[in-house]
């Protein structure tokens, strides 16, 4: 009957979970909120659905475990130093001022130190599973916002482990320093000794595990090795999730990391869902209804006090104001991981059943907001009146330094971003002598190339001051070399404000943006979607060994189709700037029936002999009519394009059209 009970209790909690989930998604929230929302429909405070609690507790510990085990082998040591400026610049001073923010305020509310210290390490943390679901949904993980904010989430990530290992220390009714020192060289050696044995004995097991070939046998020494190491370290006086984390972190630098990732993933989701929901079923909604104004007083101060906390320490780096608002305001809530340690410390008497229930609440509150909270950033930080004020701080070295080197340029290329494509476009710009300035907002970036003779320099494509001072009216072109769907649109139309004759020439991720950014002013877009499709089919057809004719032409096609459209919606393409002397202008010109043109040949038109226009192709429906001939029929519907210049398109096309003169 017990395990039927069980049984039943499984069926109730992932069939409960399913729906309120799917609900979630509907919604737009992430999936732990749904989790969380469903531990209270079916828990204690709610439909009491759950006869055996105890058990899915245990069954969440062990999803708990595999949640950090999956951390550790995510976790990156050497993404950690690629993103080291912001994850421990940054990371560093937001953990720490928030640890420190919280403390001091709990001892102004008399709190006790050691309740102040593990409040502030609940508060420190963010949502990693929030925050990067929502900026992949948003398609912002390139973006510099998104590269700040994972630099930041990582940092946050890996002092899980010290907060775990501190956390027994605050029960202690003495002084707290000497016990922590003690624990701290007792879990480095602990660290030091298992990571040593592993290095050497994991690799060379897990060597001879996959010359079997199989795939069970793998996965059980794999969880062997997760179990094993966990057990080591809690003999040591470490917990059971510090071990966990050791282990994937050993196994994170091996080749065997990601088929180790994929084959316990199921595992883990499927448990960590029952963790989140085991959570859930704690929160009391009475506690909600009983104790509404400190419940909503907490979740109002943790997103404030958060977003402050995180703001602050980015615009210390340098980096813009906007990008420190974005980022600010989206690492503004409570991650999954201060559930972890709320359980934690809960277990060690650490917290009042009143705080725990209010903490508990206010977090939840804080990630169900979350999503409103990205689309609410999006629209602050492209205020006016943010943008003005972003352009005014800490910004006039910036704009001395670029007003000094766009000095002597003219007719020149303004490179913004400076990744692979704005390095690769630098490198054929600089072999053709051609002259360009390159703006950047990652310092790591701007220092090395500095070092090797580039003209690269910090600054925001979206500020009108940077983009004034990089000379931007006499520039011929601007590359947008970055991958940002929030920053590329503002910024293409700015551009255009700036210097309407300029070329803009703007990358972007996805087909669909394609027709936004020419409305917008862009000149040519490449979508990095339709270039990948591109060189997936050449890569196919040359695998079936076709002409290299035939696949050019296929290619064409393609394009055709794909761009071809958005093309055609344009009434205006930019000139042509054949040097810093001469220019062509081109217009195209739609016939309509009642045009004076309309049903007569090239030849009688005479637009050359009488304006001096040459047109240079017809659009009519799907096909093009390169370089026409005299006899070519102009019919109605055809889009005529024209070349000449300003007064010249001018007087052609009021006629063509017949308008007034």
């Amino acid at each position: 009957m017990h395990d039927t009970d069980f049984l039943q209790d499984l069926l109730v909690v992932y069939a409960f979970g399913a729906g309120v989930v799917y609900l979630f998604h509907r919604l737009r929230q992430p999936p732990i909120v749904g989790f969380l929302v469903t531990g209270i429909i079916v828990g204690p405070y709610g439909l009491s659905l759950i006869a055996e609690a105890s058990t899915v507790h245990v069954l969440a510990e062990i999803g708990v475990m595999l949640l950090l085990f999956s951390l550790g082998l995510e976790f990156s040591l050497k993404k950690l130093l690629k993103l080291r400026l912001v994850a421990l610049g940054t990371g560093s001073m937001q953990v720490l001022s928030t640890v420190g923010a919280v403390m001091l305020l709990g001892i102004a509310l008399q709190i006790p130190l050691s309740q102040g210290i593990f409040l502030g390490f609940l508060v420190a943390l963010s949502s990693t599973a929030v925050v990067l679901k929502m900026l992949l949904e948003r398609g912002e993980m390139d973006s510099v916002q998104g590269r700040v904010s994972l630099g930041i989430l990582l940092f946050q990530d890996f002092c899980i482990v010290p907060m775990l290992v501190v956390i027994p220390l605050l029960n202690s009714q003495t002084s707290i320093w000497m016990p922590l020192a003690y624990a701290l060289v007792r879990a480095t050696v602990v660290i030091a000794l298992v990571l040593m044995v592993a290095r050497y004995l994991f690799p060379a097991l897990l060597l001879r595990v996959t010359a079997t070939r199989s795939k069970e046998l793998f996965v059980i020494t794999s969880i062997i090795m997760f179990l094993g190491t966990a057990w080591m370290t809690s003999l040591a006086g470490l917990s059971l999730a510090v071990g966990s984390f050791l282990a994937g972190l050993i196994l994170s630098e091996s080749e065997y990391s990601q088929q180790i990732f994929s084959e316990i993933r199921p595992f883990r989701d499927s448990l960590n869902s029952l963790f989140f929901i085991s959570i859930g079923m704690l929160v009391n909604p009475g506690f909600l209804w009983t104790h509404p104004g400190p419940v909503i007083l907490l979740i109002v101060s943790i997103l404030i006090g958060k977003f402050l906390l995180v703001t602050v320490p980015i615009l210390l780096t340098g980096l813009p104001v906007q990008i420190a608002l974005l980022v600010g305001m989206r690492l503004a809530q409570i991650g999954e991981f201060s559930f972890v340690l709320l359980e934690f410390g809960s277990g060690l008497n650490l917290i009042t059943s009143d705080w725990y229930q209010l903490i508990l609440t206010a977090a939840v509150g804080t990630m169900m907001v979350t999503p409103v909270i990205f689309i609410l950033s999006q629209s602050l930080a492209g205020k006016p009146l943010i943008l003005r004020w972003g352009s005014l701080v800490g910004q006039g070295k910036v704009l001395r330094e670029l007003e000094t080197a766009s000095h002597t340029l003219h007719d020149h290329v303004i490179i913004c971003g400076f990744g692979v494509s704005g390095r690769n476009v630098a490198r054929v710009l600089k072999l053709h002598r051609i002259r360009y300035l390159a703006m950047e907002l990652n310092s790591e970036i701007i220092s090395r190339e500095r070092a090797s003779g580039e003209p690269i320099y910090f600054g925001d494509c979206n500020d009108v001051e940077i983009l004034t001072h990089a000379g931007i009216q006499e520039a011929r072109v601007i590359v947008f070399a970055i991958s940002d769907p929030f920053t590329i649109p503002r910024a293409v139309r700015l551009a255009r404000q700036l210097n309407p004759d300029l070329t803009i020439l703007a990358r972007t991720k996805y087909v669909a943006e394609t027709e936004r950014l020419l409305e917008l002013g862009a000149t040519e877009v490449v979508s990095e979607e339709f270039e990948a499709t591109i060189e997936l089919v050449t890569c196919i057809l040359g695998a079936y060994n076709l002409p290299r004719d035939l696949v050019a032409k296929e290619i064409r096609s393609i394009r055709e189709s794909a761009y071809g459209l958005f093309r055609l919606a344009r009434s205006t393409v930019p000139r042509l700037r054949l040097s810093s002397e001469i220019d062509v202008f081109m217009e195209t010109v739609e016939v309509t029936r009642d045009s004076p043109i309309c049903k007569r040949s090239i030849e009688e038109v005479r637009v050359r002999q009488v304006w001096g226009v040459s047109i240079l192709g017809i659009l009519r429906d799907k096909d093009t009519v390169n370089n026409p001939g005299p006899e070519e029929l102009i019919v109605e519907g055809d889009r005529l394009i024209l070349s000449g210049t300003r007064e010249q398109l001018s007087r052609a096309r009021k006629h063509l059209l017949g308008l007034p003169d």
